[in-house]
């Protein structure tokens, strides 16, 4: 295994013995079982494998039978907004009574309160379904039994020792007592799952079947957006759907992505087009307007559209300005970087703190001041895990909830700077800056190898995200005309010639420009995709790192 170190200080390894495979040869050693590359929505595993399924599906079935009020509780991000959404549509078509509500970003924060349970109970609501949350509010569960309000938890995050027992049912692929038979799916995939179990008692197979293809859109966006791993059932969900993409159900989805249809489709479309903008709605007002906006088929739409990619456009701006700041005035050589600011809009701070990680490879936590709390998001590479962080310090924060590379808590300001000292009295322990980010090249090649038959190769592995990243390929030696800024606006991006034509971009790597013109040489470490312009196909090289000498 060779190695070099990166324009940025990555470490770029490739094994030589991939110089004697062909492409598909390579790709195919990602997959344990290679039938995963035939499998399809017809092999996802049943429902009700899931623990609990059976009674949430007997109380929903209840509360259709009796004429109850249902109200579904919600996370007010992108997987909160699409799992909602499939539940709404199904329960809207079956009869059920539903309605949803969220907390406030700022002043509710996350998971399910006292007063929200008091509320249902107040408009009559005898049943709650909540949205990705609710396996750690005991206390709140318990309250709401004993007014006689019946919670259904359905959730995919980490499980803690201690789980809601008052709850009618607790939906978690993760509960350590399920045997379900694949772990990963995201919120919207657990939404998802209660749909088809659900479907199953009251739809005919046909239309069950046909149903179950209509809904498979607004799961495998939440899916890709809430970062879940593109293999296993997750795999077979957004494939569905990029076979069927021209023809969501939601006519909000469809402009969403209008102007993208004739390129290269991948799960790009979800996390860089759809799930931003989804995003943005809660971040930067309400998102009860992402929701509208796939609902809503009605006259309203276009002016939703407008509103939210007006929100899109916002969040950009100032996760722009802030990141450049946080960059300026973290420290580079600290183990754990902090970046506190009392004016960064609370919708942004999880961005800037991920922001932070992916430049220097290390935890970080950005810092929100709301009145006599802060609250906090948390951001981890791959090799540390921040709720397990979090979990030995939980005595000290308000509430706190995540995953292990992405989490969040509120602290009382009183008690920030305690919890501070211990924390890094921990963490310094560890030489995270020990820690290099690695990229492995799957093979190296020359230009003159590229082309569409080429990519045709690659796109038969597809989709590609966590968990099946996008190939990466090396040129050494890389001949190149000249290297310029992309753009008169910005000098964030630059751009290569070469006398092969490529388009070669290299995004978010202005700041090393004069370096790359200088060097003798470089190695140019890239992923390859389609582009249209004006009707016209190309190849396009996106930098993911360079080698320069």
């Amino acid at each position: 295994m060779k190695q070099k170190i990166s324009i940025k200080k990555n470490i770029i390894s490739y094994d030589e013995t991939s110089d004697n495979q062909n492409i598909e040869e390579i790709l195919m050693k990602r997959f344990d079982d290679p039938l995963e590359l035939e499998r399809t929505i017809d092999d996802l595993h049943d429902p009700f494998g899931l623990k609990d399924m059976d009674k949430a599906v007997e109380r929903i079935l209840q509360a259709k039978q009796n004429d109850e009020k249902v109200m579904i509780f919600w996370d007010y991000d992108v997987d909160g907004v699409t799992s909602t959404s499939i539940l709404m549509h199904f329960f809207k078509k079956i009869g059920i009574k539903a309605s949803y509500r969220l907390p406030h970003r700022v002043n509710d924060w996350y998971g399910l309160k006292d007063y929200f349970v008091d509320e249902c109970k107040e408009l009559g609501v005898s049943l709650i379904i909540t949205v990705d949350c609710g396996t750690r509010d005991i206390d709140v569960i318990k309250h709401a039994k004993k007014l006689w309000v019946d919670i259904i938890v359905t959730d995919h995050h980490a499980v803690p020792d201690e789980i809601p027992e008052e709850a009618v049912a607790i939906v978690n692929p993760k509960r350590p007592d399920c045997d379900y038979p694949f772990k990963g799916l995201a919120w919207a995939g657990v939404a998802f799952k209660v749909m088809c179990a659900v479907a199953s008692e009251v739809l005919d197979f046909e239309e069950y079947e046909e149903y179950i293809r209509e809904s498979i859109d607004i799961c495998a966006i939440g899916t890709v957006a809430d970062c879940m791993t593109l293999t296993g059932e997750n795999r077979l969900i957004v494939i569905e759907w990029l076979k069927q993409i021209r023809n969501s159900r939601s006519r909000g989805i469809r402009r969403l992505i209008e102007d993208k249809i004739n390129t290269d489709l991948d799960a790009d479309v979800f996390g860089f087009v759809i799930g931003p903008r989804l995003n943005a709605a809660g971040r930067m007002d309400s998102p009860y307007k992402a929701v509208n906006l796939i609902l809503n088929n009605g006259e309203t739409l276009e002016k939703t559209l407008h509103e939210i990619e007006n929100l899109n456009e916002q969040r950009k701006f100032q996760t722009k300005m802030f990141v450049e700041e946080a960059l300026q005035k973290v420290n580079p050589k600290d183990n754990l970087l902090f970046y506190y600011s009392p004016a960064i809009e609370h919708g942004i701070i999880g961005i800037v703190a991920g922001r932070l990680t992916e430049q220097f490879y290390r935890p970080s936590i950005v810092l929100k001041d709301e009145w006599d709390k802060l609250v906090a998001s948390c951001r981890a590479p791959e090799y540390f895990s921040m709720i397990e962080v979090l979990e030995k310090y939980k005595d000290y924060f308000i509430a706190f909830w995540g995953h292990k590379q992405a989490a969040g808590f509120s602290i009382k300001r009183e008690k920030f700077w305690e919890f501070k000292t211990k924390l890094l009295a921990e963490l310094n322990a560890i030489d995270f800056r020990a820690h290099k980010k690695e990229i492995k090249v799957d093979k190296l090649v020359g230009l003159n190898e590229l082309g569409f038959g080429f990519l045709y190769k690659i796109n038969k592995f597809k989709p590609y995200g966590i968990g099946n990243t996008k190939p990466v390929f090396m040129v050494e030696d890389l001949q190149f005309t000249s290297v310029e800024i992309l753009g008169k606006n910005s000098r964030d991006h630059i751009h290569f010639k070469t006398p092969h034509g490529y388009k070669i971009y290299g995004f978010w790597f202005g700041q090393y420009l004069e370096e790359i013109k200088k060097a003798g040489k470089i190695d140019l470490i890239f992923d390859i995709s389609e582009d249209v312009w004006m009707w016209k196909k190309n190849l396009m090289l996106k930098v993911v790192d360079i080698v320069i000498y």
